[in-house]
């Protein structure tokens, strides 16, 4: 016994000497740690620079220009007998798509933004499970230390037993249950380096290799709607979609705006070769005859778009619907399940533990059905266990569905 009581003070000072790690700090820990929410936060960033330069005029132009120059003669390559002038010059795009463009880059913002913040959702979200894995694999390691003690305690009976005469069916089952205990520690061990592994996923591996304590969250269910669509309203992902169809229509908006006709201005200052000063004033416009074969393809890939992005945001809002439906389906089944091994399978099987050890104590057992019952109850309190930590994911998962965050 003194191995299991040395193992069991040294883990407790472990916990003792080391910070616990709550959900709540999990979830700062990931703000400030997932990658992802770099990426996202960075383009959100970019995107919104966009926005103070959209809409503006083109850069002017300055020009330089030397007319009549002489190439023969006795004049040949002599500046001073040509015509030199300095202009500068404005393009001006028509108001329809300056005001496009700033739309656009709006749009381009907005969908950035909500993009940032479903990142920092879907952040959250795989924090607090991978957490509640980790929970839950804490909670199962109690269960098998206590396993493992009345393991030893039945090989501690077994070997005075035999001591005094008795048989050795009782060590040898006792045996064959350590090892038994021995394979699910592994697994169980498993399970955790798992859990903690995709924990530093979203915190980094030196936050997730302190142990888990606090309280478990309370699930507030969002009230269902009538309109199902108002229940994930408050997904970012359908906010983006709303904005990337905003871009798409700003997208249109410009493309038509490619039929009106832009225009530029150009004022230049000349010296002739006799010294006189004079100045020069262009007006140009852009003339779009050919519409058919170059603005009208445009507008028309402008509106597949729109169409394409008004689908794409009915595509999400009913995979949102279809995964509303599946995690509550999965969640009864689930609840109905542990309800049941709570209030039904476990005092059975307790029921039996306790008539298996009366057996026993009264010689009309052997010791054998005592450690199968004891392995039906282990087996069962860690289906408890597992259909509790399902259970609390897709209740996870639901609240951050329906905009319960």
């Amino acid at each position: 016994m003194f191995p299991y009581a040395l193992r069991s003070i040294v883990l407790l000072l472990c916990v003792a000497s080391a910070q616990a790690l709550t959900l709540d700090e999990a979830l700062v820990a990931a703000q400030n740690y997932a990658p992802d929410l770099i990426v996202s936060r960075s383009g959100a960033a970019a995107a919104q620079s966009l926005t103070l330069s959209a809409g503006a005029l083109p850069d002017p132009k300055l020009s330089f220009a030397i007319d009549n120059l002489p190439l023969e003669g006795e004049d040949q390559y002599r500046i001073g007998k040509s015509m030199r002038s300095i202009g500068l010059m404005q393009e001006f795009p028509n108001a329809g798509k300056r005001a496009a463009e700033r739309q656009i880059a709006t749009a381009a913002w907005q969908a950035s933004s909500a993009q940032y913040r479903f990142a920092q959702l879907n952040v959250q979200r795989a924090t607090t499970l991978a957490w509640l894995s980790l929970y839950y694999t804490q909670e199962k390691d109690q269960i098998l230390d206590a396993q493992v003690i009345e393991n030893q305690n039945s090989l501690n009976l077994s070997r005075a037993a035999i001591a005094g005469g008795g048989t050795v069916d009782s060590a040898l089952a006792a045996q064959l249950e350590t090892q038994q205990l021995a394979d699910a520690r592994d697994d169980l061990n498993s399970e955790i380096q798992q859990a903690r592994a995709l924990l530093a996923r979203w915190i980094g591996p030196d936050r997730a290799a302190e142990p888990i304590s606090g309280s478990l969250p309370v699930w507030q269910r969002e009230p269902t709607s009538n309109d199902q669509s108002d229940q994930f309203s408050q997904q970012p992902d359908l906010h983006a979609a709303s904005s990337q169809i905003s871009a798409a229509r700003a997208e249109l908006a410009l493309m038509e705006a490619g039929k009106r006709p832009d225009w530029g201005l150009e004022l230049a200052l000349q010296r002739s070769d006799m010294g006189q000063n004079q100045a020069m004033v262009k007006v140009s416009f852009d003339l779009p005859f050919f519409t058919a074969s170059r603005q009208d393809p445009k507008i028309a890939a402008a509106t597949a778009n729109l169409q394409r992005a008004e689908a794409e945001k009915t595509a999400r809002s009913a995979g949102y619907r279809q995964q509303y439906a599946e995690l509550n389906a999965q969640g009864n089944a689930l609840n109905s399940q542990l309800q049941r091994l709570k209030q039904q399978t476990l005092p059975l099987i307790q029921k039996q533990t306790e008539l298996a050890l009366a057996g026993l104590q009264s010689g009309k057992a052997n010791s054998n059905a005592v450690l199968e019952a004891r392995k039906t109850k282990r087996v069962a309190q860690l289906r408890a266990l597992d259909l509790t930590s399902r259970l609390a994911a897709i209740q996870a998962q639901i609240f951050f569905l329906t905009g319960g965050h």
